[in-house]
């Protein structure tokens, strides 16, 4: 009964899948607003339950694995491109390997969803934090990228 309040229409197995992304997640949260970076073995725990979960559904893995990368080289270049013509990091490296990591998890029918309700938050924190304080060395992209990425693969994708 509870999966029927916490996700509606997923079975037992995909329940199971969102809860093992939950230490990595959080993990991850955790230390980019300590210390504004990413572990890159959270990065990893993220694409195994991803790659585990896809074979276990039948989705389609080189499709997965293709955007996952695509995502990552895209915003890993724009990140680049951002610190070259301005001088300080916009979108780092590790938001760019955590948004790959969750296109792998989430597939490519998700990606629009899932650059957008991360983005959304972000912005929505950056608002709510700015008028408490003043912003001077950022504010770490990560949660957002974990937070949009466990909602939407609990959720059916819904620009279709």
């Amino acid at each position: 009964a509870s999966g029927v309040v916490i996700a509606p229409g997923q079975d037992l197995p995909t329940l199971l899948f969102a809860a093992a992304l939950v230490p990595g997640l959080v993990w991850l949260s955790l230390t980019d607003l300590s210390r504004y970076e990413i572990p890159d073995l959270c990065v990893l725990w993220v694409v195994f339950i991803g790659v585990v979960h896809v074979f276990w559904a039948q989705q389609g893995m080189a499709l997965h694995l293709l955007t996952g990368i695509a995502v990552f080289a895209v915003l890993w270049a724009v990140g680049e491109l951002h610190f070259r013509l301005k001088g300080f990091e916009g979108l780092g490296i590790w938001d760019a390997k955590l948004f790959g990591a969750g296109a792998v998890v989430l597939g490519p029918w998700k990606l629009p969803e899932f650059i957008l309700l991360s983005s959304i938050g972000g912005l929505i924190a950056i608002a709510i934090v700015s008028f408490r304080r003043d912003i001077t060395s950022g504010l770490p992209f990560g949660p957002f990228i974990a937070f949009g990425m466990y909602v939407l693969f609990l959720l059916e994708p819904l620009f279709l």
